[in-house]
Formats: structure tokens, sequence, C-alpha cells
């Protein structure tokens, strides 16, 4: 590396950490994974917008042929997206945030599949989150005989269960560029006329262009072009591109949040019946973030944003995609799972008749034996059991319906139940940062914002009133709690001429505000962590490129001075925990940001 190109890089981490903390993030975590010339050019695209090769090489004072080389993988790695103008067919670059969510979470993401799939599925991904893309049939050259039938299976499994999705060219293009293009198209062919209105010729685009991007993206699921059969067996088509589905992670993390959700409102073994339910439709569940809101003219305001996602997931609901019965609960019931203890057994199960003598509680049936000889067995009522097992299953999932002032389930039918995930989410985003203000600010900053959430709007004095504090104490708070964007001020003038003396000040809360601002206090703690253990390893990158060589790996003990090892002892201890603190960032940054 360079001198030149080293300044350039700590120009750029400069740069990013006081633009915004997503830009700062970003830059450090493709510093670790890619190395100083992509954190560059990532740091470029994000500060300056989209451009062209030459200006990219221009601004981070590297050859062309380095910033294409760069560029080429980042776009396989899908940091990067590429869009070619029509007239002048110009390529423009632009970044992409889904692949270094990717390379943060690769780590979690393999070690789920491990656990939850086998080694071989592990691999898979590995390889996968490695290459960015690949066509099938070009991965399957790596294997041979039953190791190829294996992989191929593997392959399947995956698709099947939506971690694997088929990309297609256009998923290298910008959303909003490909809006545009469509958005264009569709008003030209749309004529003026006298009848028609200008506001209502353009919604017609609109909704047009909606339809049009939503059946270019369905194109991707093509069964017909998806799968084949071959000798009487369903595989992969050797042509198609596959890619790994981040979406489909973000779901079974929600399915994890919900699960302790639920554990923390209404006991374990109903959080475990839950998240039994969770994992039966988290395949077909709504993406936490649907890819199409990114787009600025797909919804109006708010409220539309909320009526789609609640449209997507009614729709879901009506196909029954996210819809089970009890007995589908009872089926995908861990077997080490014990519902006797819990305490609606008592409560809601009828008591055994009681045993005739001599029985024990069981029927008698006899059997004849090969010799002859007959012999009485006692024979279980596995029916009277397993109706027992549903009507217990049934009276916890009632109890998620309607146990706690959150309602975990929907039933839409007797003994059929949907879970209403939009909800859930706002749900899921008030409980934690509640338990958060509480922990961290304390027990009256956790009153005076329940009291704000109630009051809506309020002065000092209601407030005051509402949490019974003193008015010192209210003061102190209400200050330290501005400071964290979680109470806004708003002025209100008494008199036309907004005299200072005759104004007023009103508390209020917004959910969305203190959000964003959590959100970004913990991307920029993430970043933080990461950068340190970068600067850790470049102030140590002669000793780290000691143990590097090859006569050195395995012999550190013998031949590295005791400075040295308690040197690379300290590195990885600080490494681990600053990895523990970054997960513990992430997940909850996960929460907020859905």
């Amino acid at each position: 590396m360079t001198t030149t190109c080293f300044m350039t890089y700590l120009e750029a981490l400069k740069t990013a950490r006081v633009q915004s903390p997503q830009s700062y993030l970003f830059t450090t975590v493709a510093r670790m994974h890619l190395g100083s010339v992509a954190a560059v050019c990532i740091s470029i695209l994000i500060s300056s917008g989209r451009m062209t090769v030459k200006q990219l090489s221009s601004k981070a004072g590297i050859p062309v042929k380095t910033a294409k080389t760069t560029l080429v993988s980042l776009i396989q790695l899908r940091c990067v997206q590429y869009w070619r103008e029509e007239g002048s067919g110009k390529v423009l670059y632009s970044f992409n945030e889904e692949g270094i969510w990717i390379l943060l979470q690769s780590g979690e993401i393999i070690n789920w599949i491990r656990c939850e799939y086998g080694e071989e599925e592990a691999e898979t991904i590995q390889n996968l989150l490695e290459m960015g893309h690949i066509k099938v049939a070009d991965y399957l050259t790596n294997f041979e005989g039953q190791k190829r039938h294996d992989r191929e299976i593997v392959l399947m499994r995956l698709y099947s269960d939506k971690w694997l999705r088929r990309l297609q060219p256009f998923n290298f293009n910008p959303l909003a560029d490909i809006w545009e293009a469509k958005y264009e198209e569709t008003i030209r062919s749309i004529p003026r006329t006298n009848t028609t209105s200008e506001i209502k010729r353009v919604t017609e685009a609109r909704e047009q262009t909606k339809r049009k991007i939503i059946d270019l993206f369905h194109t991707a699921d093509d069964p017909n072009v998806v799968f084949t059969i071959k000798d009487g067996i369903k595989k992969l088509n050797p042509n198609i591109t596959i890619s790994f589905n981040s979406a489909r992670y973000e779901k079974h993390l929600r399915t994890e949040a919900l699960f302790h959700l639920a554990k923390y409102k209404v006991g374990t073994l109903t959080a475990k019946v839950y998240e039994t339910a969770l994992k039966l439709v988290e395949a077909n569940s709504p993406d936490l973030n649907p890819q199409f809101l990114s787009i600025s003219g797909w919804c109006a305001d708010p409220e539309e944003v909320n009526s789609y996602k609640n449209s997507i997931e009614n729709k879901l609901v009506d196909d029954k995609k996210i819809t089970f019965g009890v007995r589908d609960v009872a089926r995908a019931l861990p077997q080490d799972l014990d519902l006797s203890c819990s305490i609606l057994t008592h409560n809601f199960l009828k008591p055994a008749k009681r045993a005739m003598d001599g029985t024990n509680g069981a029927a008698s049936k006899k059997i004849k034996l090969e010799d002859g000889e007959s012999l009485d067995v006692m024979v279980e009522n596995l029916e009277k059991n397993d109706s027992q097992s549903s009507s217990l299953i049934l009276h916890h999932l009632k109890a998620l319906c309607s146990g706690t002032n959150i309602s975990f389930l929907h039933e839409t039918s007797p003994s059929n139940f949907t879970i209403p995930y939009t909800a859930l989410v706002d749900e899921l985003k008030r409980h934690h940062y509640d338990l958060l203000i509480k922990i961290t600010l304390g027990a009256n900053a956790f009153r005076v914002l329940r009291a704000l959430k109630s009051l809506k709007l309020a002065d000092e004095k209601a407030l005051a009133n509402a949490v019974l504090l003193k008015e010192k104490t209210l003061r102190n708070e209400i200050f330290n709690m501005v400071n964290l964007n979680i109470v806004e001020i708003q002025e209100v003038p008494r008199s036309a001429d907004r005299a200072a003396s005759k104004t007023f000040f009103l508390f209020r809360h917004k959910e969305q505000t203190a959000y964003n601002f959590l959100i970004n206090s913990l991307t920029f703690g993430m970043a933080e962590l990461l950068q340190g253990i970068v600067d850790f390893k470049d102030e140590h990158r002669i000793l780290l490129a000691k143990c590097e060589r090859e006569d050195v790996k395995g012999n550190e003990e013998s031949l590295l001075l005791a400075s040295e090892l308690k040197t690379l002892k300290t590195l990885q201890e600080r490494e681990m925990v600053s990895i523990a603190r970054i997960s513990r960032l992430k997940a909850l940054r996960q929460v907020f940001s859905a």
C-alpha cells in the first residue's frame, strides 16, 4: 500500500466519521474486510453520490485500472450497483449498503445455518458469501459423483427455504433508476387530453409503473425457469445465478426478537410454543424492509407506507401463507418440550377419569401369541392423549392472543391463527426503547416518558402532576431527555408578536425521531468499536505480519518474545470483547431499523 493511498484512506475515514454514522460504519467495515482502496471508493461513493470510473479514480487518487478492478469486486459482493444511461451509454456507479451488512453479519449467518441445517449447508452459504453470487453450474463443477449429487440437494433445500435467491441483471441496478426509467416510459405512453387532469395522469402513470416493477421482480420466482426435472428429481436450473438472501436472515432475527418478547411477557413454555409457530411461517412472512419502499415515488406519505405494509400482510393471510393450525404446531413442537408443567395444564384441561381398581387407568386388550397362549396388554388411549395435547396447545395459543396487552397472535378462524407482524414490530420497538430508558436513565426518566406518551402534549406543571416528581428533579430529567432526543420542546406563543415574556413551552415524545437518534447512536458505537480493532492491529502490524510467516505458525511460544506473546493475547481478548459488544449493538439496531 503506497503512502498516497494510505493518506487518502485516512482522509476518507475522517470525512466518513463526520459525515454520518452510517458512512463511518460502512467505511470501517470495508477497510476490515476488503482493504483500504475499497474503503476509499465506498467512502467517496457515499459522500459524492454516483459517478463514473474516471471521476472515482480522480477523487480517490488511484489509477483507472485499479478503480475498475475494485468496482468489479464490489459489484460482485453487492456493495456497489451500476446504471447505464440510455443516450450517452455512460456507466454510473453508486453505493449499495446491502453488501456491507452481509459482510458485517457473515459470521452469525454461517453459525446459524450450521446449527439449523448442518456442515454442508454452512459451507455452501460461506462460499456464496465469499463470492457474492455464482452460476449454479459453475458452483457444481467443484464437486464430482456423489458429492455433486449431495450438493445439488443442499442447494435445493436452501433455495426452498428461501435462504438463496435468483439474481437477474436488473438486480445490479439501483431500484430508483429502474423506477425512473419505467415511469418515464409509462408517462410518455399516456397522452395528454382535455378531459383528463395532469394529477390523474400522473397517478395513473405511478400505478402502472408499480405494476410493471412488481411483475419484473416476480419473474425471478418463475418455477419454469428456476427449476428443472431430471430423472424424476427436481433440481435447480444450472443456468441460473444464485446469491444469499439477506432478507431471509432478517426474518430469522425478527423471529428471535419476538420469541424473547413473548418469553418476557407470558413465560418460557408459552414462548416455546410461540417460537414453533413463528418458525412454521418464517420463510413466507413479509420482509422487514420491503424493497420497493426505498423508491421515493412508491408511497406519498407515512399513512400510505403503513397501508402498503398492511396490504402485503393481508394478502399473505388471504393466501394462507402465514396462517397455521393447532395440529401444525403440535407436529412441529420439539420432542423434549414438556407442556405438562405449564400452569395452563391445571387451569384448562379436564382431569382424567378415576381408573377402575386393578386397571391402572388403561384399557386391557388380549393378544394371541404364536404358541396359542393369550396375553393381557395395557393399551394407552393415544387419541385421548393427542386430544389433551392439542387442547393444551390451543390454550397456549389463545393466551398469546389475549393473555397480555400485546396480541402476539390473531385467530382467523376456530383453531387457526396468524401473526400480526406489522403491529408486533411496533410493539417490539416500544418495549426495547422503554427498557433502555429505564435501565440507562433511571426510573424517573421512565415515568416521564410514560406520562408523555399518555398525555401526548403537556406543559411542565401537568407533567409534574402526572409523574409526582419535584420541580427541580423533573427539570433535570427533561433536560437529559431533550439532549438525547427523547423529548421535544414545542414553543407556544400567547400573543401575535411572539413576545418571549408571553411564551410558554410544551413537551412531547415523537417515537420515530427518538428511534432514528438511537439508530445513529448504535451505528456510531459499532463503528467506533470496529475502528478500535483496526487501529490496534495497525499499531502492531509488524508483529501480526511476523505471526503470519510459515516458519512461525504453530511455533509462536518458542519463537516469539514474552512481550510479543502478551501483546497477541491482549489483541485477541480486546477483539473478542469488541466483537461481543458489536453483536449486542447490532441486534438492538436491527430491532429499531425495521
